[in-house]
């Protein structure tokens, strides 16, 4: 009798603990389930004022990205510039032996995936023109050091410098553009970014 006894409470205590372990998983899965519909709550309240204001939050978002991408472009074209200072002007030659003006731009620019025309009025003529208030680091700058069309082009690097393949008996260098050479014969900027 003891014998049974023994027995029968221990499946009782046996059925007590699984039955309260039940509720404690009943009660883990009811606060699961709970916590789950209150993330699909939110995300579906987040989805409808996103929707709201859709258009300002993604230009945003695309004006900031595109800022950035355009500004690790930009300084990637004037770090690559800067490794060929020194670097003969040749005539009609585009790699790193030697560069004439439009062939240095077309070289620098191929680094960043543009194929750009190998001719100062090409790049002239495919390029943005911007006011020089607006010209950034970069960006192009053309010159007419002979004739009457635009003759030779630069990079702009900001605050008045240019990098540039200046021509015979020279190297790749930075000048100024309120040097008196270049401010007389310079006409403008341009963008192909």
């Amino acid at each position: 009798m003891e014998y049974r006894i023994l027995i029968i409470l221990s499946l009782l205590l046996i059925t007590t603990k699984l039955w309260s372990q039940e509720n404690l998983y009943s009660g883990f899965e009811n606060k699961l389930i709970t916590n789950v519909g209150d993330l699909l709550h939110r995300e579906e309240t987040y989805q409808s004022e996103k929707r709201l204001f859709n258009t300002n939050e993604y230009l945003f978002t695309f004006r900031e990205d595109t800022v950035n991408k355009s500004d690790t472009i930009r300084t990637s074209i004037i770090k690559k510039a800067h490794n060929y200072i020194g670097v003969s002007y040749r005539y009609g030659q585009s790699n790193e032996k030697g560069f004439d003006c439009s062939g240095f731009v077309k070289y620098v620019f191929h680094y960043i995936g543009l194929d750009l025309p190998h001719s100062s009025y090409g790049l002239f003529k495919l390029s943005k023109h911007i006011e020089t208030i607006k010209a950034q680091s970069g960006d192009l700058v053309f010159f007419i050091t002979r004739g009457k069309g635009v003759s030779h082009v630069g990079i702009y690097l900001g605050n008045d410098k240019f990098i540039h393949s200046p021509g015979r008996g020279r190297t790749v260098s930075i000048d100024s553009l309120s040097a008196g050479y270049y401010k007389k014969h310079l006409v403008g900027f341009g963008s192909v970014l």
